[in-house]
């Protein structure tokens, strides 16, 4: 079983790197570390950090400096945050994880980036009320889908990667954004209505495929109108295939397949460009429940053709309801995909140190094939002691 650990390069001052990662490998017992590319958030606080505990940057900005050459032709390129000033901190951090012998991977958000939303509104998502969704970008746009692959190829040529851990991937929902402010209840069936994408390459695509577009956006614009009312009955219902498929005489159903076609497309690119051209491996994120994988346009059957390994997130499951999670996705995916699980050993999300190794051991007695530890210097001190304490239980010593 492999474990790493996933943290923010501006958790490790440069001078401290590598004696820190040689800590990590050969006293924590570490197989590899994980960095996140771009900045979730506009503050973050790390307590632990090396070097400064409040971080102010644009959500969005990457921890790298993205070679131009990848870039020059389209008319967008990932933003280097300022937090980088003239130094490449995602280089710094791979290259001496690297040289300690820590495996190195870098987490690749694809359609959340509210900095690029707001430069290029065109590259959004627009909902059937004409609204543009500033913090989506739209994955059947052209530009998007190539600039995702791009990056990719900036990524797996520039730095010593082992892998990319695709996050994001799909058609997301308009509560995806963390500072959402609204007296309105947005349950899963409202925010998945606010959210469905109506822009000129998704109609386009649409239109090719001889489905009725039109009446499916003004279906769901009358919903949503009505919906701003007073709840109705559809945004009580569950997310369920069944029930959303029969929606508008069947013609949801082919918007359904049409962006599953989308997304397992701009997939297939991103593992061409990192597993086949540069030989790395692709971790994709799943979700605990595959079936519902849909909702984001993620077919689960191409899923699992293409990905090396599926990225669970469990950082909040009660440790005695994980395993059948765990066995679900087993039955699901196979064993031709490797299923991992990431695990956050904070009191944000466990109530203590028990239940957080209750997970551990969950995940050991299934069998799965890695770990991913999520925070460093966002933790306590006192919680390095538990993934020490994770690793030892995962490694058997």
């Amino acid at each position: 079983m492999q474990i790493i650990l996933r943290a923010f390069v501006w958790d490790f001052a440069p001078e401290k790197m590598s004696s820190t990662f040689h800590r990590l490998r050969n006293e924590w017992g570490l197989d590899g570390i994980s960095f996140v590319v771009s900045n979730p958030s506009k503050l973050l606080f790390l307590p632990n950090a090396e070097q400064g505990r409040f971080r102010y940057a644009d959500e969005g900005a990457v921890c790298f400096r993205p070679e131009r050459s990848w870039y020059a032709d389209l008319p967008v390129a990932p933003v280097a945050s300022e937090l980088c000033g003239k130094r490449n901190p995602l280089k710094e951090a791979a290259t001496k994880a690297k040289e300690v012998g820590l495996k190195v991977s870098a987490v690749m958000t694809c359609c959340y980036n509210p900095l690029l939303g707001r430069k290029h509104p065109e590259l959004t998502v627009q909902n059937a009320l004409g609204d543009r969704i500033l913090h989506l970008l739209c994955p059947a746009n052209p530009t998007v889908r190539e600039l995702l692959v791009r990056m990719a190829g900036d990524l797996v040529t520039n730095y010593p990667l082992d892998a990319v851990e695709i996050e994001d991937l799909g058609y997301l929902t308009l509560t995806r954004a963390r500072d959402l402010v609204t007296d309105l209840t947005i349950t899963p069936a409202a925010d998945h209505l606010l959210s469905r994408c109506f822009c000129e390459h998704c109609c386009r695509i649409a239109a090719e495929l001889n489905i009725e577009i039109e009446r499916v956006r003004f279906f769901l614009q009358t919903e949503l109108e009505q919906f701003f009312i007073a709840p109705t009955e559809l945004s009580q219902f569950p997310v369920e295939w069944d029930v959303w498929e029969r929606l508008v005489e069947g013609e949801a159903r082919k918007v359904m397949h049409m962006r599953m076609d989308i997304v397992s497309s701009l997939l297939a690119l991103l593992v061409e460009q990192i597993a086949h051209k540069h030989d790395k491996r692709v971790h994709v994120e799943g979700h605990l429940l595959p079936a519902t994988l849909w909702q984001i346009g993620i077919d689960r059957h191409k899923l699992r053709e293409l990905a090396h390994a599926i990225e669970v997130d469990a950082k909040e499951v009660a440790p005695d309801k994980l395993p059948p999670y765990l066995l679900l996705n087993r039955q699901v995916f196979g064993n031709q995909t490797e299923l991992w699980v990431r695990l956050h050993p904070s009191e944000r999300f466990v109530p203590n140190r028990q239940a957080f190794l209750a997970q551990v051991r969950a995940c050991r007695e299934q069998n799965v094939d890695g770990v991913v530890i999520v925070g460093y210097g966002s933790l306590r001190r006192q919680n390095w002691d538990w993934i020490r304490e994770a690793i030892a239980l995962l490694k058997g010593s």
